[in-house]
């Protein structure tokens, strides 16, 4: 007993001691930081009030309010440039609108506005949950042709820390700060006189339980910015808590982060044909540790029922990943735009895989459309590369992810190298040589922002496994020597299937992408190496000044009695 108390309290002193460690090292880091506005480092996680400027915007943050997070300087860039984008296009559309009533009306081109004024008939911008109106005052700040932004928080304090940074930058002709709870605010604008062009939803974990609000309060052509950092839920961790949030089961596969994205977009998809709307992805990314997504709504009945095509559930192989989709139905819209409908052939696999015959497991449903729209994306590389250099703190690493999307094929989920070397017991192949032999079979390839060593193709699975057969035989390992003698095992399976194929891996002239040859960076790493989340924001009571003496004079006993107990031991 003497000894199981002893060693307990030794353990207490180590935490203790790793504890202390910690906190030194971190006030060094502060103390060594420059004062360099543009370096943002992981140590700028904010207890006291704090000036931050980022963009064009100098907020300031309350004493334990909220958290700043550097990690998320690139979501608020990407933000900018693609709203920026958005307000061009509504801008344009609005000038058509008033020319056509009124042909001798002139309307200012999109260039010639300024930001920072109030354009009429701009765009009206939602912002549920504002924390402290950073992003907000950066929409004011660096977007031209907006009309209003509504900077709404539930919490009391973040509201007058909203109020304080509105005032302080200047922008209070735009950004109208709002004390509501944040569905409150979306159901209230459902009115079509009241409905915003932009949504952005940018909340502590899934944004699931504001997607209804945000469908229904959204004007036609407008478009939902959402942001979610449940990967854990969504990338198969916890199947139970996704299937709550997004009626989704996830898979927990190379490709699960692309499968996140999908899965948002169909519970999206599932509000949005409640209110005959429809959607359609601009850009949908997945980012460091979370996915954002620039989502248009669109009207119409007919083409909401016409997406049900769009919508499968995944059957998944344990062992070799093959990935199988059974769409929900077939539909389309006939010459006079109504939608028809025909119901969908199927299952698409037996009760085992095909390829290997092992076990199946069900995932989705997923959205099986596209997850860009391809032009917005070259008109969006197009409007950063013009934009001044000190426009965006990430500039190169939009464009770095950007051109991977504009390169990225539409078909879904990815073949990850690395999991189909290790299936197959051999080398991971050089993407040189894979990529050549699923060119030479003539079927397409590229590679996807979510996975640096994967690629996307078009070629059936009999010819992936065709091309990763042949790679095993010429490169034999230990591994496979053993795994051929046993002939049940979902390996020999594989290896001994008859090739649908003739493989050639000659070098093919395309398999390099145009960035890749332009030697343009696709790939960036993160600037720190802990680059990740940051905890929940809590807001702190400030006790009155005689209960924080006596608070701190019991923490002070308290610390003395373990320093006692310590030297004793």
């Amino acid at each position: 007993m003497i000894f199981t108390l002893t060693r307990k309290r030794v353990y207490q002193i180590l935490i203790r001691t790793s504890i202390l460690t910690r906190r030194l090292s971190t006030i060094e880091t502060k103390n060594n930081d420059n004062d360099d506005d543009d370096d943002y480092s992981l140590s700028t996680i904010m207890t006291d009030s704090v000036q931050v400027k980022e963009g064009k915007a100098n907020i300031r943050l309350p004493e334990g309010a909220v958290f700043y997070n550097p990690a998320q300087v690139y979501n608020r860039d990407l933000s900018v440039a693609c709203l920026r984008l958005v307000s061009k296009h509504h801008h344009e559309n609005e000038c058509k609108r008033i020319q056509k009533n009124d042909p001798q009306t002139s309307c200012i081109p999109f260039e010639q506005l300024s930001a920072g004024v109030r354009q009429e008939n701009g765009l009206k911008i939602a912002e549920a949950l504002s924390a402290t109106g950073l992003r907000s005052v950066r929409y004011a700040k660096e977007i031209p042709g907006i009309d209003t932004i509504y900077a709404n928080d539930i919490d009391a304090g973040a509201v007058e820390s909203i109020k304080h940074n509105v005032q302080s930058n200047d922008v209070q002709n735009l950004v109208q700060a709002s004390h509501d709870d944040a569905m409150n605010l979306l159901y209230s604008h459902r009115k079509p006189e009241n409905q915003f062009h932009v949504v952005d939803l940018d909340p502590y974990g899934t944004p699931g339980q504001f997607l209804d609000g945000a469908v229904q309060c959204i004007k036609k052509n407008g478009v939902l910015c959402i942001t979610a950092t449940d990967m854990a839920s969504l990338c198969g961790n916890n199947p139970h808590s996704c299937y709550s949030k997004y009626g989704s089961i996830p898979l927990h596969q190379p490709f699960c982060h692309e499968f996140a994205l999908r899965m948002i977009l169909y519970s999206l998809h599932m509000q949005a044909a409640r209110y005959d709307r429809i959607i359609e992805p601009l850009l949908c990314m997945s980012i460091d540790f979370y996915v954002r997504l620039f989502v248009r709504i669109n009207y119409g009945s007919a083409k909401a029922q016409s997406q049900l095509g769009d919508i499968a559930t995944v059957y998944n192989c344990t062992h070799c990943t093959s990935f199988f989709f059974q769409p929900y139905g077939q539909a389309s819209l006939d010459e006079r735009n109504n939608a028809k409908f025909r119901y969908a052939q199927g299952p698409p696999v037996g009760t085992s895989c095909t390829h290997c015959g092992s076990n199946l497991r069900v995932g989705g449903p997923i959205w099986l459309g596209p997850l860009f729209d391809h032009s917005f994306v070259s008109e969006l590389i197009g409007s950063i590369e013009q934009a001044p250099h000190d426009s965006y703190a990430y500039r190169d690493r939009m464009l770095s992810m950007l051109y991977v999307v504009k390169e990225e094929l539409p078909n879904p989920l990815y073949f990850d190298n690395t999991k189909l070397a290790r299936i197959m017991h051999t080398q991971v192949p050089q993407n040189k040589v894979l990529r050549s032999a699923i060119l030479n079979a003539g079927y397409r390839v590229s590679s996807t922002h979510a996975r640096q060593d994967a690629i996307k193709t078009d070629a059936p699975h009999e010819v992936i496994w065709d091309i990763m057969r042949a790679l095993a035989e010429q490169s034999p390992t230990k591994r496979s020597a053993v795994e051929r003698l046993n002939t049940d095992s979902p390996y020999y399976r594989l290896l001994t299937k008859p090739s649908t194929i003739q493989v050639d891996f000659t070098e093919h002239p395309d398999w390099e992408s145009e960035a890749r040859k332009n030697k343009l960076i696709r790939f960036m790493g993160n600037p720190h190496a802990r680059w990740g989340p940051l905890g929940k924001a809590v807001t702190k009571k400030k006790r009155p000044s005689d209960e924080s003496d006596s608070t701190t004079e019991k923490k002070q006993m308290k610390s003395d009695e373990d320093l006692s107990s310590d030297e004793n031991l």
